[in-house]
C-alpha cells in the first residue's frame, strides 16, 4: 500500500460529493479535543490527489473542525494515498471499530504504524496507552517486523532489550512463547556477565583461566559461576593455582606439593558435594525464573495444564470453605448436595489463565522444594510438573535441563529400589 503523509492547505482540501453524512454531530466539541491533543487529530485525514486539489476519502468531520480552528490557509497532515482503493484500504486499516478491543498484536501495529506516520509519542501514549518504555521498543523496532508476524507491545520491550540481533529475533520469532524465550535469553546472558566477571576477579587475584586440569595439578576447591570473588575473599589460595570452567562453575587446581597437595577427602565424595551444591542453586534460580515467568501472564493455555487444572477441582478449598464444614448432619448433607451441582456443573468449563496461573505458581513452590521431607515434589511429582511448564512454552536453560537430567536419574533409582 503506497501513501505519503504531506502537510496540505486546507483551503485545497475538497470533501467527499460521495458522502451520504448529513449531521456532522458537534463541531466545535470535536474541534476543541483536537486543541486539547496537540492541534491536529491523531488519524490525519486520507485523501486522494486530484489536480491540484486533494479530496477527502475519510476524516470530514476532522477537516471540517480543522477549518473551524484555523481558516483555510493553514497547513495541515493529511494522509495521501495514490488511488482511491489504496484510500479505501488504508481508511479500513485506521478505522476503529467499538465494537470490539484491540488485540495485543493490533494494539502494538498501531502503535508502530504512529510512529511511521510522525505522531508525536506523548499523543500515542495517551491514544494507546502504552508506556513510554514500549513505544521506545516500538521506535526501535520499527520495520523489523515481518508482515503477517503477529507481536504484542510486551514482547516488543522484552525483544529491545538484548543488544544481541539473533536475541531480538528470537524473541520476535518465539510467538506466544515470547516470555519464556526472552527469559531463557536473559539468564543466558546473566550467567555470561558472571563469568565474565570471575574471570576478572581471577585476574585480580593472579590465578589464570586455562582449559583443562595441567598435569601434575591436583584439585583444591571449586566455586559457582558469579561466586568467585566471595570465594577468594574468603580462602586463601597457593601460589600457581588455576581455574578451570566446567560449563556451569570453577574448579581450581594447585600444583602438587605441600600441604594443600592432596585433598582430604575422595573425588568422589567432593563431586557429590560439588552436586550437591548446584542442585541447590539451580533449583532456586529456576523457582526465579518459573514464577517470573508465570507473573509475566504470557504463558500458553496448554490442553496438559488444562487438564492438570480441571483435575485440581476435584476438591477445591475454596468451595469447602464456602459450602462446607457444618457439624449439622443434615446442613452437611444439604451442603455436600450443593457442592456436588456446582462440581458436576462448572468443574469441565474452561480454565481462566487467572486459575491456571495459581496452579502453575503452586507447581513452581513444589518444584523449588524438591524432596523436602515436610512437603513439596519427589522425583516423580517434579517431572510432572516440568513437562507442564514446558508445555506452557517456558524455555528451560542449561541448568534447568541438567537439573531435569538429575531428577530423572534419581526417579529411575527409585524405581530399581521399589
Amino acid at each position: 500500500m503506497q501513501f505519503e503523509k504531506k502537510s496540505v492547505r486546507l483551503g485545497d482540501i475538497r470533501p467527499s460529493e460521495q458522502n451520504p453524512r448529513e449531521d456532522f454531530g458537534d463541531i466545535g466539541a470535536l474541534a476543541r479535543s483536537i486543541e486539547a491533543t496537540g492541534g491536529e487529530p491523531l488519524n490525519p485525514p486520507v485523501v486522494v490527489a486530484d489536480g491540484n486539489v486533494f479530496r477527502i476519502v475519510d476524516g470530514e468531520r476532522r477537516y471540517r473542525a480543522l477549518s473551524s480552528i484555523y481558516g483555510e490557509d493553514r497547513e495541515v497532515s493529511v494522509l495521501v494515498a495514490d488511488t482511491m482503493d489504496e484510500a479505501n484500504e488504508l481508511v479500513a486499516m485506521l478505522a476503529t471499530d467499538d465494537k470490539r478491543q484491540l488485540t495485543e498484536a493490533e494494539r502494538a501495529r498501531g502503535v508502530q504504524q504512529m510512529l511511521v506516520l510522525g505522531v508525536d509519542e506523548q499523543r500515542i501514549e495517551r491514544a494507546s496507552r502504552a508506556t513510554a518504555g514500549q513505544i521506545r521498543a516500538a521506535r526501535k523496532l520499527r520495520g523489523r517486523i515481518d508482515a503477517g508476524v503477529q507481536v504484542t507491545l510486551e514482547q516488543l520491550e522484552a525483544a529491545s532489550a538484548f543488544d544481541d540481533e539473533k536475541d531480538v529475533e528470537a524473541v520476535l520469532a518465539a510467538g506466544d512463547g515470547w516470555a519464556g524465550k526472552a527469559d531463557s535469553i536473559r539468564r543466558r546472558v546473566e550467567r555470561e556477565e558472571a563469568k565474565a566477571e570471575d574471570c576478572d576477579a581471577f585476574g585480580d587475584a593472579g590465578i589464570p583461566v586455562v582449559k583443562e586440569q595441567p598435569d601434575g595439578f591436583a584439585y583444591v576447591d571449586w566455586a559457582n559461576c558469579g561466586a568467585a570473588a566471595a570465594k577468594l575473599e574468603a580462602k586463601e589460595f597457593a601460589a600457581g593455582t588455576v581455574a578451570v570452567w566446567k560449563g556451569s562453575y570453577w574448579d581450581l587446581f594447585a600444583p602438587k606439593g605441600g600441604d594443600d597437595a592432596e585433598p582430604e577427602k575422595t573425588e568422589e565424595e567432593i563431586r557429590a558435594e560439588q552436586e550437591a551444591a548446584r542442585e541447590k542453586t539451580a533449583l532456586e534460580g529456576l523457582y526465579r525464573s518459573l514464577i517470573r515467568f508465570v507473573a509475566s501472564g504470557a504463558f500458553a493455555m496448554s490442553k496438559d495444564l488444562m487438564m492438570k487444572v480441571r483435575v485440581g477441582r476435584e476438591d477445591p478449598p475454596a468451595l469447602l470453605v464456602a459450602m462446607g464444614g457444618d457439624s449439622n448432619p443434615e446442613n452437611e448433607e444439604r451442603f455436600g448436595a450443593v457442592r456436588d451441582e456446582f462440581a458436576r456443573n462448572l468443574k469441565a468449563c474452561r480454565p481462566s489463565e487467572y486459575e491456571a496461573g495459581c496452579w502453575l505458581m503452586a507447581a513452581a513452590k513444589d518444584m523449588a522444594q524438591l524432596n523436602n521431607r515436610w512437603g513439596g515434589d519427589d522425583a516423580e511429582a517434579w517431572l510432572d510438573h516440568y513437562d507442564i511448564f514446558c508445555s506452557a512454552g517456558f524455555e528451560p536453560g542449561e541448568e534447568d535441563v541438567w537439573l531435569m537430567e538429575r531428577v530423572q536419574a534419581s526417579a529411575k533409582e527409585e524405581e530399581k529400589d521399589e
